[in-house]
Protein backbone atom coordinates (compact mmCIF):
# COMPACT_ATOMS: atom_id res chain seq x y z
CA UNK A 1 0.00 0.00 0.00
CA UNK A 2 3.03 2.47 0.75
CA UNK A 3 4.78 1.63 -2.43
CA UNK A 4 1.82 2.35 -4.42
CA UNK A 5 1.18 5.58 -2.77
CA UNK A 6 4.97 6.61 -3.45
CA UNK A 7 4.71 5.77 -7.01
CA UNK A 8 1.40 7.37 -7.59
CA UNK A 9 2.79 10.57 -6.27
CA UNK A 10 5.32 10.32 -8.46
CA UNK A 11 3.52 9.90 -11.42
CA UNK A 12 1.43 13.04 -10.82
CA UNK A 13 4.35 15.59 -10.05
CA UNK A 14 6.54 13.87 -12.94
CA UNK A 15 3.16 15.00 -15.20
CA UNK A 16 4.20 18.00 -17.49
CA UNK A 17 1.08 20.29 -16.17
CA UNK A 18 3.21 20.38 -13.05
CA UNK A 19 6.74 20.63 -14.83
CA UNK A 20 5.54 23.83 -16.70
CA UNK A 21 7.24 27.06 -15.54
CA UNK A 22 5.14 29.82 -14.50
CA UNK A 23 4.33 32.61 -16.86
CA UNK A 24 6.68 35.76 -17.25
CA UNK A 25 4.64 39.25 -16.96
CA UNK A 26 4.51 42.75 -18.23
CA UNK A 27 2.51 44.46 -15.87
CA UNK A 28 2.06 48.33 -17.37
CA UNK A 29 -0.08 51.19 -16.26
CA UNK A 30 -1.85 53.35 -18.55
CA UNK A 31 -3.43 56.85 -17.68
CA UNK A 32 -5.70 58.55 -20.54
CA UNK A 33 -6.94 62.19 -20.05
CA UNK A 34 -9.49 64.08 -22.04
CA UNK A 35 -10.56 67.62 -22.11
CA UNK A 36 -13.78 69.05 -22.27
CA UNK A 37 -15.51 72.46 -22.17
CA UNK A 38 -18.24 72.42 -19.17
CA UNK A 39 -22.01 73.02 -20.05
CA UNK A 40 -23.56 73.32 -16.74
CA UNK A 41 -22.53 74.60 -13.11
CA UNK A 42 -23.88 73.73 -9.89
CA UNK A 43 -23.63 76.22 -7.44
CA UNK A 44 -24.49 76.20 -3.29
CA UNK A 45 -26.78 78.95 -2.37
CA UNK A 46 -28.84 80.04 0.90
CA UNK A 47 -29.50 82.21 3.27
CA UNK A 48 -28.84 82.81 7.01
CA UNK A 49 -30.97 84.78 9.43
CA UNK A 50 -30.12 85.62 12.96
CA UNK A 51 -33.30 86.45 15.24
CA UNK A 52 -34.40 87.15 18.71
CA UNK A 53 -36.14 83.62 19.01
CA UNK A 54 -36.43 80.78 17.36
CA UNK A 55 -39.72 81.16 15.65
CA UNK A 56 -39.20 84.36 14.32
CA UNK A 57 -35.50 83.37 12.38
CA UNK A 58 -37.60 80.43 11.30
CA UNK A 59 -40.01 82.82 9.67
CA UNK A 60 -37.57 85.03 8.78
CA UNK A 61 -35.98 82.73 6.85
CA UNK A 62 -38.06 80.81 4.96
CA UNK A 63 -39.91 83.98 3.73
CA UNK A 64 -36.49 84.46 2.15
CA UNK A 65 -35.84 81.19 0.58
CA UNK A 66 -39.46 81.10 -0.83
CA UNK A 67 -38.35 84.48 -2.39
CA UNK A 68 -35.10 82.63 -3.91
CA UNK A 69 -36.70 79.63 -5.00
CA UNK A 70 -39.78 82.10 -7.04
CA UNK A 71 -36.29 83.52 -8.80
CA UNK A 72 -35.28 80.22 -9.36
CA UNK A 73 -38.48 78.96 -10.84
CA UNK A 74 -38.49 82.81 -13.00
CA UNK A 75 -34.85 81.86 -14.16
CA UNK A 76 -36.59 78.07 -15.63
CA UNK A 77 -34.43 76.00 -13.15
CA UNK A 78 -36.66 72.92 -12.92
CA UNK A 79 -37.60 71.94 -9.31
CA UNK A 80 -35.27 68.41 -10.23
CA UNK A 81 -32.25 70.80 -10.46
CA UNK A 82 -33.07 72.33 -6.75
CA UNK A 83 -32.27 70.22 -3.23
CA UNK A 84 -31.59 70.87 -0.09
CA UNK A 85 -27.95 70.43 1.52
CA UNK A 86 -28.18 72.02 4.46
CA UNK A 87 -30.75 72.90 7.62
CA UNK A 88 -29.66 74.29 10.70
CA UNK A 89 -30.78 76.34 13.32
CA UNK A 90 -28.46 76.66 16.28
CA UNK A 91 -28.80 79.78 19.72
CA UNK A 92 -26.57 82.33 20.06
CA UNK A 93 -24.70 82.76 23.56
CA UNK A 94 -23.27 85.27 25.49
CA UNK A 95 -20.99 85.18 28.37
CA UNK A 96 -19.67 81.67 27.50
CA UNK A 97 -16.16 82.69 28.01
CA UNK A 98 -14.24 81.24 30.72
CA UNK A 99 -13.54 84.13 32.53
CA UNK A 100 -17.06 85.50 32.71
CA UNK A 101 -18.85 84.95 36.29
CA UNK A 102 -22.43 85.08 34.60
CA UNK A 103 -24.25 82.36 33.73
CA UNK A 104 -24.56 81.22 29.57
CA UNK A 105 -27.43 83.23 28.52
CA UNK A 106 -28.97 83.01 24.54
CA UNK A 107 -29.38 86.50 23.24
CA UNK A 108 -30.67 84.82 19.73
CA UNK A 109 -30.61 81.99 17.13
CA UNK A 110 -29.47 81.75 13.79
CA UNK A 111 -31.96 79.73 10.70
CA UNK A 112 -29.74 78.47 7.41
CA UNK A 113 -31.09 76.97 4.97
CA UNK A 114 -28.87 76.13 1.68
CA UNK A 115 -29.66 74.39 -1.42
CA UNK A 116 -27.86 73.21 -4.44
CA UNK A 117 -28.84 74.59 -8.04
CA UNK A 118 -28.14 72.52 -11.06
CA UNK A 119 -27.88 75.54 -13.78
CA UNK A 120 -27.80 73.90 -17.54
CA UNK A 121 -27.60 77.03 -19.19
CA UNK A 122 -24.17 78.46 -18.26
CA UNK A 123 -24.93 81.65 -20.58
CA UNK A 124 -27.10 82.57 -17.31
CA UNK A 125 -25.31 81.97 -14.80
CA UNK A 126 -23.76 85.19 -13.84
CA UNK A 127 -27.38 86.45 -14.55
CA UNK A 128 -28.46 83.44 -11.73
CA UNK A 129 -26.29 84.60 -9.24
CA UNK A 130 -27.55 88.17 -9.48
CA UNK A 131 -30.49 87.08 -9.26
CA UNK A 132 -30.36 85.32 -6.17
CA UNK A 133 -27.85 88.15 -4.27
CA UNK A 134 -31.01 90.44 -5.49
CA UNK A 135 -34.12 88.34 -3.83
CA UNK A 136 -32.20 87.92 -0.26
CA UNK A 137 -29.50 84.96 -0.76
CA UNK A 138 -26.38 86.34 1.67
CA UNK A 139 -24.70 82.89 1.49
CA UNK A 140 -23.18 81.71 -2.11
CA UNK A 141 -21.15 78.75 -0.96
CA UNK A 142 -19.23 77.92 -4.19
CA UNK A 143 -19.50 76.76 -7.88
CA UNK A 144 -18.70 73.65 -9.34
CA UNK A 145 -18.95 73.27 -13.21
CA UNK A 146 -19.57 69.79 -14.80
CA UNK A 147 -20.91 67.73 -17.39
CA UNK A 148 -24.32 67.01 -18.44
CA UNK A 149 -23.30 63.74 -19.83
CA UNK A 150 -19.62 62.66 -18.94
CA UNK A 151 -20.06 59.15 -20.28
CA UNK A 152 -18.58 59.60 -23.88
CA UNK A 153 -15.31 61.65 -22.25
CA UNK A 154 -14.55 59.50 -19.57
CA UNK A 155 -15.00 56.29 -22.23
CA UNK A 156 -12.56 58.45 -24.79
CA UNK A 157 -9.96 58.50 -21.73
CA UNK A 158 -10.64 54.77 -21.01
CA UNK A 159 -9.23 54.23 -24.76
CA UNK A 160 -6.62 56.80 -24.13
CA UNK A 161 -5.08 54.65 -20.58
CA UNK A 162 -5.51 51.38 -22.72
CA UNK A 163 -3.77 52.33 -25.79
CA UNK A 164 -1.12 53.98 -23.88
CA UNK A 165 -0.65 51.07 -21.59
CA UNK A 166 -0.41 49.11 -24.99
CA UNK A 167 2.80 51.40 -25.83
CA UNK A 168 4.37 51.18 -22.33
CA UNK A 169 4.76 47.90 -22.77
CA UNK A 170 5.98 47.53 -26.10
CA UNK A 171 8.42 49.83 -25.62
CA UNK A 172 9.51 47.96 -22.50
CA UNK A 173 9.61 44.46 -23.96
CA UNK A 174 11.44 45.87 -26.78
CA UNK A 175 14.31 47.41 -24.10
CA UNK A 176 14.29 44.12 -22.48
CA UNK A 177 14.47 42.37 -25.45
CA UNK A 178 11.54 39.99 -24.82
CA UNK A 179 7.80 39.34 -26.72
CA UNK A 180 4.91 40.82 -25.87
CA UNK A 181 2.34 38.17 -25.84
CA UNK A 182 -1.63 38.06 -25.38
CA UNK A 183 -3.38 39.96 -22.79
CA UNK A 184 -3.83 38.53 -19.44
CA UNK A 185 -5.91 40.83 -17.49
CA UNK A 186 -7.17 44.19 -17.69
CA UNK A 187 -8.03 46.19 -14.46
CA UNK A 188 -9.71 49.46 -14.15
CA UNK A 189 -8.57 52.02 -11.44
CA UNK A 190 -10.03 55.14 -10.63
CA UNK A 191 -11.39 57.23 -13.11
CA UNK A 192 -12.21 61.14 -12.20
CA UNK A 193 -13.09 64.85 -13.35
CA UNK A 194 -11.45 67.42 -12.41
CA UNK A 195 -10.64 71.49 -13.03
CA UNK A 196 -8.25 72.46 -15.35
CA UNK A 197 -6.87 76.16 -15.06
CA UNK A 198 -6.01 77.44 -18.24
CA UNK A 199 -5.37 80.59 -19.90
CA UNK A 200 -7.73 80.79 -22.06
CA UNK A 201 -10.32 79.50 -20.03
CA UNK A 202 -13.28 82.71 -21.01
CA UNK A 203 -15.01 84.93 -19.08
CA UNK A 204 -19.24 84.23 -18.97
CA UNK A 205 -21.27 86.95 -20.25
CA UNK A 206 -23.18 87.91 -17.49
CA UNK A 207 -23.08 90.60 -14.69
CA UNK A 208 -20.88 88.27 -12.27
CA UNK A 209 -17.82 87.22 -14.18
CA UNK A 210 -17.07 83.14 -13.97
CA UNK A 211 -14.19 81.45 -15.46
CA UNK A 212 -15.72 78.50 -16.67
CA UNK A 213 -12.45 77.12 -17.96
CA UNK A 214 -11.99 73.23 -18.95
CA UNK A 215 -12.50 70.04 -17.30
CA UNK A 216 -9.87 67.43 -17.42
CA UNK A 217 -11.43 64.01 -16.95
CA UNK A 218 -8.91 60.87 -16.64
CA UNK A 219 -9.55 57.37 -16.04
CA UNK A 220 -6.82 54.68 -15.25
CA UNK A 221 -5.93 50.81 -16.38
CA UNK A 222 -3.58 48.21 -15.55
CA UNK A 223 -3.02 45.73 -17.75
CA UNK A 224 -0.94 42.25 -17.30
CA UNK A 225 0.82 40.66 -20.66
CA UNK A 226 2.56 37.94 -21.03
CA UNK A 227 6.24 38.00 -22.18
CA UNK A 228 8.05 35.43 -23.86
Amino acid sequence: MIYRLCLGLVLMFAHPAFAQQAQAVLTVVGTGQVSAVPDMATISVGVEVEAPNAELALKQNAARMHEIIDTLKALEIAPRDIQTSQFSLYPQWSNRSSSSTKPPKITGFVATNVVFVRVRALDRLGETLDALTTSGANRIQGVDFGLTEPGPFLDQARLNAVAEAKRKAALYADAAGVTLGAILSIDEGHAQTQPAYRAEARLLADSAPIAEGELDLTAEVTIRFAID
